[in-house]
């Protein structure tokens, strides 16, 4: 028998009863010894989740996937790994600003992340530095996972740091001090965020509590929190990147950052269904249950990994043909073993960046050689139309047409 939300349950009932038969069923739901309570109450009551057969079934579909994902990771070599992760942290950060209405692009982004890397001190002047640095974070092992009011709002700060809040800027002790609404496209109020800062920072710390608690599955402490965090709605704007970032960070510990890198952007693209979930946990009638919340953000997760799983297959097999391709190109180009390493170089980059150019520092960092030594090579390369110049300062190269026949690499589009 399938499971069916309360709300549906009620809508099909004609009986005078209803209310009253509909309500003792959500307490026998949030009361069964399977559920999981939260001690956290909304107006429509505590909030809770049920355990039924599509949560269990779905769970462990997401934790099987998640092997394969690590798998074909764990075959991919350094560059392409590395490459994979900044374009993951790319489109999450272009994904996350778009469901706000705030653009970016790839190259903007991609930009502040070589900056990252390079440690440039003009850094603190770029736009979104902070946001990608939060992501970036996700990649070193034994992140910062916040367990105060105070580091939440720290966390708003990195994500909002050089945007112009204006009085949208928090003006309580930790939070807002004043009411919020959320409104629709057409103007109707949808949502009322917690008022006054008190209930607000009583949430956060609750919602705190649940998430780093060991009373609960993380992946579903991790929805939840989610919810939680945007039902409060602490702050007057940037509450969606920063719930979205938290969502991230919390789920990198039971999954696999690439999965966990992979949301924002799968939300973007089913903003629709996500923005439908919120507003079916918040009915009336379901009386605060959150299982249908968790499925459907579990089902996002799921499909996050299936295009993972299609995107890694594909590149992955196409530089191993490129690989293949490099023997021949070898006979039949007359080029060296620091050239024919170089295109798999260039290979990797192209498949796996979201911007396909390589730095002449990155060459040369490569081949364990120096500056002057790399751009011999390039030269090579240059002189064949294998690598051409797009932009001197710095100096990047990109494949040419020519190489990405001679490889049989599909050219990319963006």
């Amino acid at each position: 028998m399938q499971y069916k939300t309360l709300e549906a349950l009620f809508h099909a009932d004609r009986s005078n009863e209803r209310f009253t038969k509909y309500a003792a069923l959500a307490n026998e739901r949030r009361n069964a010894d399977s559920a999981f309570r939260t001690g956290i109450f909304t107006d429509s009551g505590e909030l809770f989740m049920a355990v039924p057969r599509e949560l269990s079934v779905l769970l462990e579909s997401v934790l099987r996937f998640e092997r394969v994902i690590s798998k074909l990771a764990s075959d991919l070599p350094p560059v392409a790994t590395g490459a994979l992760i900044r374009d993951l942290i790319i489109s999450e950060v272009i994904s996350t600003n778009e469901l706000e209405g705030v653009h970016s692009t790839r190259q903007q982004i991609n930009d502040v992340l070589e900056m990252h890397r390079e440690s440039a001190k003009s850094l603190k002047e770029k736009r979104f530095a902070e946001l990608v640095k939060l992501y970036l974070d996700l990649t070193e092992p034994n992140g910062i996972v916040p367990t105060t009011p105070e580091e939440v709002r720290s966390i708003y700060d990195q994500v909002m740091r050089g945007e112009d809040l204006g009085e949208d800027a928090p003006d309580g002790k930790i939070f807002r001090r004043r009411e919020v609404a959320i409104y629709n496209e057409s103007g109707i109020e949808v949502h009322t965020g917690l008022y006054p800062e008190s209930r607000i920072t009583d949430a956060v710390k609750r919602m705190l509590e649940l998430v780093n608690s060991d009373e609960m599955p993380q992946i579903y402490s991790s929805i939840i929190g989610h919810f939680v965090f945007e039902y409060t709605h602490p702050f007057y704007d940037g509450n969606g990147r920063t719930g979205r970032y938290l969502l991230a960070l919390w789920l990198s510990e039971p999954l696999s950052l690439l999965t966990s890198l992979s949301l924002s952007r799968i939300i973007f693209e089913n903003k629709g269904a996500y923005y439908r979930a919120f507003k079916r946990a918040e009915h009336p009638l379901m009386h605060g249950e959150l299982t249908f919340f968790v499925i459907s953000m579990l089902e996002l997760v799921r499909q996050a990994q299936e295009e993972l799983d299609s995107s890694l297959r594909e590149k992955k097999s196409q530089l191993d043909a490129a690989a293949g391709c490099l023997d021949s190109a070898q006979r039949d180009l007359g080029i060296c073993d620091q050239e024919s390493s170089l295109l798999y170089l260039f290979s990797q980059v192209h498949l796996f960046a979201s911007v396909p150019s390589v730095r002449l520092a990155e060459i040369a960092d490569y081949l364990d050689c120096s500056v002057g030594t790399a751009r011999k090579y390039s030269r090579l390369l240059e002189e064949k139309n294998l690598i051409e110049t797009v932009t001197r300062s710095p100096l990047r190269f990109v494949l040419t047409r020519k190489a990405l026949d001679l490889l049989g690499i599909k050219q990319q589009t963006t």
